[in-house]
C-alpha cells in the first residue's frame, strides 16, 4: 500500500513563491550544470508564503562553488527534509552567479505536503 501522497513543485529554474499556505517541505531535488569554472549556485528555501525573505525563517540552503572543478559538469543532490514545518508556506530563491563565463543552470524541485 503506497504512503501519504505530497505534492511538487514541478522543475524551477528561477526564484519562485512554492507554496503559500502551511504545509510540510518533505524533500528537495537539484541539478545543477555548471558552464564555468568561477560559477556559484545557492538555493534557499524559506518558511515564507511570498516573494519575500526579510525576517523569514531559512529551512534549507544549497551551495555550490565551482573554483576547481571541471567545466561543464553535472551535479544531482537530494536532501530528505523530513516534514519540517513551514507555517507561512515555501519560497524558493535561486541565485546563479559568474565573474567571467556563464552562470551555472539549476533545475529545483521542491517535494511537499
Amino acid at each position: 500500500m503506497a504512503g501519504p501522497a505530497c505534492r511538487s513543485s514541478g522543475v524551477l529554474t528561477a526564484s519562485a513563491v512554492v507554496s503559500s499556505e502551511k504545509t510540510k517541505l518533505i524533500s528537495v531535488h537539484l541539478s545543477l550544470i555548471v558552464n564555468h569554472g568561477d560559477n556559484i549556485v545557492v538555493v534557499q528555501i524559506y518558511d515564507a508564503g511570498t516573494a519575500t525573505t526579510s525576517g523569514k525563517t531559512e529551512l534549507v540552503r544549497f551551495n555550490l562553488a565551482n573554483e576547481d572543478r571541471t567545466i561543464k559538469d553535472t551535479y544531482v543532490f537530494e536532501a530528505d527534509m523530513h516534514g519540517v514545518i513551514a507555517s507561512e508556506g515555501l519560497y524558493c530563491v535561486i541565485t546563479s552567479a559568474s565573474a567571467s563565463g556563464g552562470p551555472a543552470v539549476a533545475a529545483v524541485s521542491i517535494e511537499f505536503a
